[in-house]
This record gives structure tokens, sequence and C-alpha cells, in this order.
């Protein structure tokens, strides 16, 4: 049986080389202020000189924020992208931005973080006039600050969710749109609206609380979503995609959220992700959409499962490697013309490319991710087009510690295959966690 996933596809006016897919993960890899530099440059060339077909770059930010993420707010940042887009051009690779909003207190965040940049000047002064002991602790102060900051980023969307204004939301559309425009600008081939965060909370029963017009019915909780997508599409053209990705399954057992049974504990329900996804279909015209499953902050062994997790309930990943891919067939066999990607490959190790192969070949999606694997081994695609199989020493063994790592914020690989640049991450991930 011939590879389906060494095979090209196109989707509108693009075509893919091949179905093999990096996912929007957070990397780590910007600088500073956010924007692409040499280190992220340097990732992401690997991946596109490796095989991978697309590229999508994880957590834009639309506007000005403290959110530790890529930004595109001005017009002076789109030569960084434009450059990032000629770079993975050169080997017929497709590059997006996935935009997501930073649904946060971003005055409080700042706050934080500027006092924590002063604790730091402090010990620096205090270290320099011999005061060890006040180095010490106004260097544990701005840590503490830090890693409050961070906490404070990921858990306030929660809250934002149910709080925000009308007027918020509309400003959220707004940048959205206005992003989608600099990045055609720069020479970036899509833009993948985040329907997880805060366009995916809309969406929950469980999270959102409002009553009124982004609150109660589908076509309510829905609304920012299909917003943002109806006003990023004005800047669609035969060279720019407009996509979205949706999580399909929030994996919140109490009551019920979205695409979850109502009544049945963890029960997928599809019913309601379908008809959110045929919908920006047939009436908003997307034909393509990244599915996924569970939240990467609440139930990280959904999205993406892991040995060794505790999982809540116990679970095999098996289980969970199952339920993605059945969830996702479930959407594209009742919108067949949509064109999908799936995720959760690496966890079955050498088996990944079996598993993604037979899940193109049998109709459940279009393409696959492969976020993990794409850390442990970057040229893994160019392996399977020259050996006809991954090289199964240099497979990702779903360690979950690079996860450990997104969520961390530090910049981001694998710990096994990259031990000497990756350790040192883990092992203050670790320090700073310790109970």
């Amino acid at each position: 049986m011939d590879n389906r996933l060494l095979e090209p596809i196109k989707v509108g006016k693009l075509t893919f080389k091949n179905r093999i897919m990096f996912p929007p993960l957070t990397t780590g890899y910007e600088e500073r202020d956010g924007s692409i530099g040499d280190r992220s440059l340097s990732f992401y060339e690997r991946l596109a000189k490796g095989g991978t077909a697309y590229v999508v770059i994880g957590d834009v930010a639309p506007v000005r924020t403290a959110s530790p993420t890529p930004k595109l707010y001005d017009d002076s940042q789109i030569p960084v992208y434009k450059k990032l887009a000629d770079t993975l051009h050169a080997y017929d690779c497709k590059v997006a931005l996935q935009l997501f909003h930073p649904e946060y207190d971003v005055p409080g965040v700042g706050r934080m973080i500027m006092q924590a940049g002063m604790a730091r000047q402090a010990a620096a002064k205090a270290q320099a006039d011999g005061n060890t002991d006040e180095a010490a602790k106004q260097t544990q102060l701005a840590e503490q600050l830090t890693k409050d900051a961070y906490a404070k980023l990921h858990h306030d969307m929660q809250h934002f969710v149910s709080e925000a204004s009308v007027e918020q939301l509309g400003q959220i559309k707004d940048s959205i749109a206005v992003c989608a425009k600099r990045a055609a600008q720069a020479g970036i081939d899509a833009i993948e609206v985040h329907g997880d965060r805060l366009v995916g909370s809309l969406c929950s029963k469980v999270l959102n609380h409002r009553t009124d017009e982004y609150g109660g019915s589908f076509e309510n909780r829905t609304r920012l979503l299909r917003n943002g997508i109806a006003a990023a599409k004005v800047h669609e053209d035969e060279k720019f995609l407009v996509t979205a990705r949706i999580g399909i399954y929030d994996g919140f057992a109490y009551p019920y959220g979205f695409g979850v049974k109502e009544g049945e504990g963890l029960e997928p329900d599809m019913e309601e992700p379908i008809r959110l996804v045929r919908t920006l279909h047939e009436t908003y015209g997307l034909s393509m959409v990244n599915l996924t499953m569970g939240n990467p902050y609440v139930s990280t062994h959904v999205t993406r499962p892991f040995d060794g997790g505790k999982y809540i309930p116990d679970e095999h990943p098996l289980y969970g490697v199952a339920r993605i891919i059945q969830g996702i067939g479930e959407v594209k066999k009742a919108v067949p013309d949509m064109f999908i990607s799936a995720s959760g490959p690496s966890y079955l190790r050498q088996y990944s490319d079996l598993y993604a192969a037979g899940a193109v070949e049998e109709g459940l999606c279009d393409n696959i991710l492969f976020g993990r694997m794409s850390f442990a081994n970057p040229a893994f695609p160019k392996q399977i087009m020259e050996n006809g199989r991954i090289d199964s020493k240099m497979i990702c063994v779903a360690c979950g510690k690079c996860g450990d790592l997104i969520r961390a914020g530090k910049p981001t690989g694998c710990i096994v295959r990259d031990t000497e640049v990756y350790l040192k991450y883990y092992r203050e991930y670790q320090a700073e966690n310790k109970a």
C-alpha cells in the first residue's frame, strides 16, 4: 500500500507537498519582545528542511501584551514574518500563524513582570554592594513574581470569558482581522483563528456563564469564533487562506462541556462540534480546520496522551489516542468536504507513521499533526520518504516532558534526544516546582 502521508493535497489555492504538519505549539524560542529571531528561524527551518509540509506558528498575539508568545500587532513587525515565510518557502514548506487573543488581565500581569524586573535590579545592586542576603531575597522575589505572572496568564482566561464586555469582544474580532491582513502582507500562507482558549471557552457551557449575545445558545456561544473568521476572510485570496483550530471536546466531567454528553461524565458527544464545523464550511466558506480534543492545561493527557501520567479518571493512553481519531473521524465523515487535520500520533512511537497513514487512508482526516515527534526528530518526514519508515532510534518516547516545558514557558524541545540543549531547562522546571 502506498503511504498516503507522502501524497500532496490541495486546499483552496494552496498545495501541500505531503500530509505531515507541525501543530501550533508554544516553543519559547521567540525573543523577549515576542519577535521572530534567529532561534525561532533556526527551529522552524529544521522542520522545513526535514520534510514537513506545513508549519503553524503557535499563539501569535495580534495585540501588544505581556504574554510570552510571538506577536504581530504593528506594521513594523511584518518584515520578520516575511523572513520567516521566505525561509520556509525555500524548502517548499507552507507556514501559518495561529492567532489567539491574550484574554487575561494584561495590565495586572504587566505590573507583576515589571516588579520582577525591579527585584532583579535590586538583587544585582545588593550583590555588587556585598549584601548577599538581600541579593538572595530579591532574587527569590523576582522568581516568585515571574512564576505567579505566568500562572495568571494561563488561568485568568476562565474569568475573562464571562466578564469581558461586548465592546472588548468586538475589539478582539477586529484585532484578528487586522493581524490577518498583516500576515498576508508578510507572505504568510494562512492564518488559523484559535478556537481553543477564549473562543473555545466561550463555546463551553461550563466556562461560559454569559447572558448576552455571547452566552446561552449554540449560536451565541460560537459567535466570537464565527465573527473572527468572517472578519479575517475579507483578506483571503489566491495566496492566503483563513483556517481555524477548534477544540471539539473539552474533557470536563462536570457538569458538561463542549463536545461532552450531558449527564454522562466524560462521554464525547460530537453533535455541537459537527454543527459548528458544518456551519463554518457551508455558511462562512471555511475550507480547512485543525481539530483537537482536550485542554493542554487542564486535561493534558486527553490532547497529548503520554506515559506515567496521573489521569483523572485513570485510563490507558491508547484509549486517549483512539478517542482523538474517533472523534475527529466522526466530524470528518459528517463534513467530508472540509479539510481536517488530526493529532495525537506521537504516543505510538515507531508506529505513529503507520497510524497516521491509516487514518488518512480510512478517510478519518486529511493530514496529521506531529508535535512531540517533531521535537524529538525534526527530520522524520524525510526518513519516511527515503526509507519508508521513521528511524526507531530517533522516535518520541511520549514521556511528556516537552509538554512540561511548554506549560512552564521555557524553550521547548526533547530532553531525551537533545539532552545537551533542553535538559537544563527541565531541571530548572523541576527546581521551580518542588513541593
